[in-house]
Formats: structure tokens, C-alpha cells, sequence
């Protein structure tokens, strides 16, 4: 491919660069990058959340990694390139030219996949197909230890129209199994009827960053509602949107690991869903229902990949957590976040909180026992706890 091919170029050339200079030029001009970079992560946010088009964004996000590259590599270079000529041995020379050709190339192969990292998660359509067929990226990537991937998800969160970042590297395989389209005789009237009352649309309001977060939520317990953390991250007020009229809310438990909020409204008089006993397995039919998009209820047939342990960021980037969900085979869209997942007896199997950046018709979802283990006895959250900030952009 062409892509890989441009990659393995680029790293030749570095470790060319990296021959001609030796140790001491790359290692400085390494720490250069990185000193370039950090103020890019510190002062490009702010900056790249202004531009309320994607397009503009990454176009900010690359002007400035290449300025801010070639002004670090230039100025520990040049520093490098003084040290080097000081030896006066051929072979001192050498041993100094191997080690500047393998650090340089090292850094080179690191660099490119931080920067493809976040635009193959971000970006739209065919651009980012294009990035994730690259074998190279995908080796790079399976050999990046957990820690170091937390800056480029984070990048791409900022990038990203949720501001959340991608739930598993758009270089890496979830593992779901190839299944039948959804049926959608699972919808069926008397079942959406029975749980249309227990679903919610949940609207918080986050002063803060000056943004109205909505999603979907559904009733559990008497007067508790569930949804997902980074549907109310950084709200001072939430309200639910019932079948009964808008009722106030408060958050009681807030979880931006597993991405889990509890909200408790007194007297809210909707009924909860029960939680199903067992576990859906692959091909098995059931219905997702919420607000996608922020508009009108919609019940949606679904259809179970698999279930796995799912490896990847929390809502901010920060830590590298261990989920158990589903993936599911649907048409899982932004503002189906903390629905509901049913079993066609009208059990739920789990929440909703993500879906799948190649556009594949996949989407996650919380198991229930986990969900469960993380907020044990719901009913005694009584007190509001904080919402910690809002999710990138």
C-alpha cells in the first residue's frame, strides 16, 4: 500500500539523518520533539476546540505538529551536530552514527504513529478506512504498550464531534463475530410499549464548558435513573425528560471509568426495567431503545457479535480501564449512549455507551453484571457527587 510504503520511507530517512548525525544530534533533537510537543498538547486544546468543523481541526492539529516538530528537531540538532564533529576517532564516529541511525528511526516510527492515531479515529469516511488498512500502523500499534497510547486518544478526543476518544485503537480488532442483520420482529409493539415509559431522555447543563449534554437514560429503581458518565460530565443541572414531563435530577454516583452515572428524582412515578439473569450470546436477538441524535424515541432491533473484555481509555484518556460488553451488530448512533439493551423478554442485558469509529455497524454496550458490580446497592445513593469535567471538546 501506498501508505506503508510512505511510512517505511519516512523511517529510512530518518535513520539515514540519524547515520549522518549521530547519537547525540537524535537523542537532542528527540527531546526537542518532545519538548515541541508537550506545548502542542498543552496549548492546542483550547485553540482547536474554537473550530466547530472537523476538517479545521485536524488541519490546525497538523500544521502545528509539523511546526512544532521541525522547530525541536532543528534546534537539538543543531546542538547535536556540534557534539558530534567533536570526536576526532573513526571509530568513536561509527559506533556514535549506529546509535544516532536506530534512535532516530525508533522515533520516527513513534511519531507517525502518533499522529496517524488520532486522525484514523477521527476522521471521516473513506480517509480513515484508508489509514487503518496500513499493516504497518497496525503492527506499530499492537506493540505500543497501554500507557503510551493514552496521549494520541486523547488527541483524537479533542478531534473527535463526541470529544470522547475511541473505545478500542482504530488499528485493533475487537474480535466480534460476523452475524445475521438485526431482525426486526424483536421490536415487537407490546414489548416497546411495556419499557417505553422506563427509558428517559437525560439533559444536563455544563456552565462550565457553555455545552447542553443529552443522552438517554432508563429508570432502574424507584427514582433511580442510569445512564452513562459522559453523558453528564462537567453538569451542574440535569433534568429527565419522562413520559410524565421534565423532572430535576441529581447525580448520586459518577464512575468516568467504566462510564457509568446513577441520577436520582424524587417522585419520579416511572416503574424500572428488570435486569435479565443470564447472558445474551452471539447471534442472539435484542433491542436497543433511546433518544440517537437527540430526537424522538426509537426502538432499535440489534443482533449480538460477542462478549468480551474490552481494553481501553476511560471518557478522558487518562487511564486504561477493562470493560466487559457486548459488541452488537446495529445502527448504535450519538445520543443512544446509556439506553438500554433488552432481551426479547424485556430484561436488560446492558447499557449502551459507545459505537465502533470504522463505521461497521458495530456498537458497545455495558454487560449488566458489570454495571451491576460497579454500583452495587443502588438505592442507597442518596447524596450528589461532582461530574469531574467535561469530555474533550
Amino acid at each position: 500500500m501506498l501508505i506503508d510504503a510512505l511510512i517505511l520511507f519516512i523511517v529510512l530517512a530518518a535513520c539515514v539523518s540519524g547515520w549522518r548525525r549521530g547519537a547525540f544530534s537524535a537523542v537532542l533533537s528527540a527531546l526537542g520533539i518532545v519538548a515541541g510537543l508537550t506545548l502542542a498538547v498543552v496549548g492546542l486544546p483550547p485553540l482547536i476546540e474554537r473550530a466547530d468543523a472537523q476538517l479545521v481541526r485536524v488541519v490546525v492539529l497538523i500544521v502545528a505538529v509539523v511546526l512544532v516538530v521541525c522547530l525541536g528537531s532543528f534546534a537539538g540538532s543543531t546542538v547535536g551536530d556540534w557534539m558530534h564533529d567533536r570526536f576526532r576517532r573513526k571509530s568513536a564516529q561509527r559506533v556514535d552514527s549506529l546509535f544516532g541511525a536506530l534512535f532516530q528511526g525508533a522515533v520516527a516510527v513513534v511519531l507517525v504513529w502518533c499522529v496517524c492515531m488520532p486522525l484514523a479515529a477521527s476522521l471521516p469516511g473513506e480517509s480513515a478506512k484508508y489509514l487503518q488498512s496500513s499493516r504497518v500502523l497496525t503492527r506499530i500499534d499492537a506493540a505500543m504498550p497501554a500507557a503510551g497510547k493514552q496521549l494520541p486518544a486523547q488527541v483524537a478526543a479533542v478531534l473527535a464531534d463526541s470529544g470522547l476518544p475511541p473505545l478500542i485503537s482504530p488499528f485493533a480488532s475487537d474480535g466480534h463475530a460476523e452475524v445475521d442483520a438485526p431482525d426486526p420482529s424483536v421490536a415487537r409493539p407490546e414489548l416497546v410499549d411495556a419499557a417505553r415509559a422506563s427509558v428517559v431522555h437525560v439533559m444536563g447543563d455544563a456552565e462550565s464548558c457553555s455545552r447542553r449534554l443529552m443522552g438517554s437514560g432508563f429508570v432502574i429503581e424507584d427514582g433511580y435513573v442510569l445512564t452513562n458518565a459522559h453523558v453528564v460530565a462537567g453538569t451542574e443541572t440535569v433534568s429527565l425528560d419522562t413520559v410524565l414531563g421534565v423532572k430535576k435530577a441529581k447525580v448520586v454516583l459518577y464512575d468516568s471509568e467504566a462510564d457509568i452515572a446513577v441520577l436520582h428524582a424524587e417522585a419520579l412515578g416511572i416503574a424500572p426495567l428488570r435486569w435479565a439473569e443470564g447472558t445474551l450470546r452471539t447471534g442472539d436477538s435484542a433491542l436497543v431503545m433511546g433518544f440517537p441524535e437527540s430526537g424522538p424515541f426509537e426502538a432499535m432491533p440489534v443482533r449480538v457479535r460477542s462478549q468480551v473484555s474490552l481494553s481501553g481509555p476511560d471518557i478522558y484518556a487518562k487511564r486504561h480501564v477493562q470493560r466487559q460488553v457486548y459488541t452488537i451488530r446495529g445502527n448504535i448512533r450519538q445520543g443512544n449512549s446509556g439506553g438500554p439493551m433488552l432481551t426479547p423478554s424485556g430484561a436488560v442485558a446492558g447499557m449502551v455507551f459507545g459505537a465502533s469509529v470504522d463505521a461497521t455497524e458495530t456498537g458497545y454496550v455495558l454487560a449488566a453484571h458489570q454495571i451491576l458490580e460497579r454500583t452495587g446497592e443502588i438505592t442507597r445513593l442518596r447524596e450528589q457527587v461532582g461530574t469531574g469535567a467535561c469530555v474533550g471538546r
